[in-house]
């Protein structure tokens, strides 16, 4: 994008600025796993004719994330639209650091390693290498890290995938995980197995206070209980989908690995080390505090073992936890909401549980409380619990729009940061009809929002940060047509409402040949919402979309 045209400023408007992110609306090919297509958007379709709009990329190296194939998620993207840049996130530094050789030197990784001989090291985490929780080779890091040490017992508690990757690839996960336990098992005295396992929404990665998933994976990793007992992993895979061939993987049930006296053969014991594998934080959480704190109240932990515990990165710098990270946090030093506080310009953060952490902790760039409770209102709509969001796939959607009304007519902010959370859990459940009931949830509450904003004169940038429910299924290399559960590398739609619009400006367009931290992406709707402010954006920010015609 070039400077010397991209240099528009608004006149500032009467009412607020909103970012309005529609989580999981991308751009798809208008077939018929297309949900948002097939939808009907009557407010989407009329902004989008009538006022200046493009495309965002919100993958790969747009959002900082190691290669084109990378999917971008809503930490990343709340992230980079906080920063208004493209940074390394977690994924891209990791793997750079295991490449250089610095990751092996961390001070948490060398107290995670010195646990006393006969003491075994657990590994929990996401199996799988979609890149957005996790990866495989930081799994492989870890392990060959052990063997290197000479640690003789290493247990791994894996959280089953089938979301951000194929629906039912757990086995080549596993597959070669057993490769390399194989390997060093060879070795006398070497014991490096699967203890238990479990789909990723039945155990362990909630991130809505539904503490009887995180119990459920504790009473396995902890206590050796659970009902599914297997001699090993593919054993469990194996049975469960023979009981039930259409299982998602993130579906499966927790299971324990067991010897031949049906004895757990990983429980996690005092003086061991647990690493959580994980480096984003919003799913992991969870379980850290389960391990950390002394005062935990989630649920009855029973003799809780006394452990090293890391995590991969910070999960909650609040609250430096954990206390142990391998990897320091991506930091935002002057991250949006901080630079317009300190112009005075009272805000809001509005959404329900399922996207909280990601309008406050993530595009914040690493704190979750307000900096000033005076001038920041953080505003949280608890979510369905105990449902599926395929049943209830309005969400909470009428609700933010009702309280984002109020806000708007209440006259007291300058900006509001929404997110409809909807096209993108729903997405996750990878089924096409609640899907496009999703996409027209969002798309009313959306359009009361507008007509708010309309009356005050308040303007609103209305885009998504990553793609989902625009594709909803997809061909697996054997042609093979399947539900899609995970998040797409689709570009997203960028539309800026103004009421006041008179097509003397345009959004810049994606082009052909642009080099890839130019092409309009979320790093450039920090400057963006500085211009809609009236205001010259920094000039240390990525530049804002707003171009003269």
């Amino acid at each position: 994008m070039n400077n010397s045209v991209n240099n528009v400023v608004l006149t500032p408007p009467t009412g607020p600025v909103l970012l309005l992110i529609m989580d999981g609306w991308g751009i798809g090919s208008g077939g018929p796993e297309d949900a948002v297509a097939q939808a009907n958007t009557p407010v989407f379709d009329r902004l989008w004719g009538k006022y200046a709009h493009t495309e965002l990329m919100t993958h790969g190296g747009y959002v900082g994330l190691p290669s084109g194939k990378d999917m971008g998620g809503s930490e990343v993207g709340h992230l980079t639209m906080g920063a208004g840049l493209i940074l390394d996130q977690g994924p891209t530094r990791i793997n750079k650091a295991i490449a250089d050789g610095s990751f092996y030197e961390s001070e948490a990784l060398e107290q995670v390693l010195s646990i006393e001989p006969g003491k075994a090291l657990h590994l929990i985490g996401l199996l799988s290498d979609g890149n957005i929780h996790s990866h495989l080779t930081h799994f492989r890091a870890l392990i060959n890290a052990a063997f290197e040490r000479g640690i003789r017992r290493l247990y791994v508690h894996a959280l089953l995938d089938g979301r951000d990757v194929g629906i039912q690839t757990a086995q080549k996960y596993v597959c070669e995980l057993e490769s390399d336990f194989a390997c060093i098992n060879d070795n006398d005295g070497f014991d490096y197995a699967f203890a238990s396992g479990g789909g990723r929404e039945r155990i362990i990665m909630d991130r809505d206070g539904d503490w009887s998933k995180v119990e459920a994976g504790w009473n396995l990793m902890v206590h050796g209980e659970g009902s599914e007992r297997f001699p090993s992993m593919m054993a469990a895979i194996t049975r469960l989908r023979e009981q039930q061939p259409d299982l998602i993987d993130q579906d499966m049930p927790g299971f324990v690995i067991v010897g031949e006296d049906d004895a757990p053969i990983g429980k996690i014991s005092d003086g061991d080390a647990v690493v959580m594998v994980n480096f984003r934080g919003d799913r992991a959480i969870e379980i850290t505090e389960a391990f950390e704190l002394d005062d935990f109240s989630g649920f009855d932990r029973g003799v809780r073992p006394q452990v090293t515990y890391a995590g991969m990165m910070v999960y909650d710098e609040d609250r430096n936890l954990p206390v142990l990270q391998l990897m320091g946090p991506t930091k935002v030093d002057e991250p949006f909401g901080k630079r317009i506080l300190e112009l005075g310009i009272k805000q809001f953060r509005l959404t329900e549980t399922q996207k909280y952490p990601h309008v406050t902790f993530f595009f914040n760039g690493g704190y979750r409380q307000p900096l000033d409770p005076t001038m920041e209102d953080y505003i949280l709509i608890p979510s369905d619990k105990k449902v599926s969001f395929a049943d209830q796939p309005q969400m909470k959607s009428a609700e933010i729009a009702d309280k984002a009304v109020e806000l708007i007519e209440s006259g007291q902010y300058g900006f509001g940061l929404i997110n409809f959370a909807n096209a993108d859990m729903v997405g996750h459940c990878g089924k096409i009809a609640p899907a496009i009931t999703a996409v027209e949830a969002v798309d009313n509450a959306i359009g009361k929002i507008i007509d708010a904003l309309q009356a005050c004169g308040g303007r609103a940038l209305i885009t998504a940060d990553h793609g989902n429910a625009e594709e909803m299924q997809v061909q697996d290399k054997s042609g093979h047509v399947e539900a899609s559960t995970k998040h797409s590398t689709n570009p997203v739609p960028c539309i800026l409402f103004d009421p006041s619009y008179d097509g003397s400006y345009k959004l810049h367009q994606p082009r052909d040949g642009d080099d890839k931290a130019l092409m309009p992406g979320l790093s450039h709707l920090a400057a963006t919402l500085y211009a809609m402010m009236g205001k010259e954006p920094p000039t240390d920010l990525n530049t804002s979309l707003i171009e003269a015609l």
